[in-house]
């Protein structure tokens, strides 16, 4: 797989939970939240929104750049951030927030490893 297929496909899936967490901030959080939730706490989710509408912008304008050092600053960006997002994600369930918080970890463990593949993929071969 090419970076330029990861970047679009982190692109698509952080604007769908950028929108999500945009107009349904309560929904996005997997029953953590409670559906009664208080204005400020709705307010205070919908913060999330700019974060991950910026990624995907982010990755969206760097799937046809060429290589260079800005480019491998955004891969390990995402590997760093979607790795961390599953720790905590599987963190959270284990914490009593709910197996639905499974299926973001398997997403966000799935993207990492596609971005550590395309990483290693493009490394020179070590000479002996």
């Amino acid at each position: 797989m090419k970076l330029k297929v990861i970047l679009i496909i982190a692109a698509v899936y952080m604007a769908l939970i950028g929108i999500g967490h945009l107009f349904a901030p309560v929904a996005m959080s997997a029953g953590v939240i409670p559906a009664d939730a208080s204005a400020g706490v709705v307010a205070f989710l919908r913060h999330y929104s700019a974060l991950f509408i910026a990624v995907a912008v982010m990755n969206w304008m760097a799937r046809n750049t060429e290589p260079s050092p800005a480019r491998n600053a955004i891969v390990f960006a995402n590997i760093i951030m979607f790795s961390l997002s599953a720790i905590l994600d599987v963190a959270a369930v284990i914490g009593g927030a709910g197996l639905a918080g499974l299926v973001p970890a398997s997403m966000n463990l799935v993207i990492a490893a596609l971005f550590v593949w395309v990483v290693r993929a493009s490394m020179p071969a070590k000479a002996n």
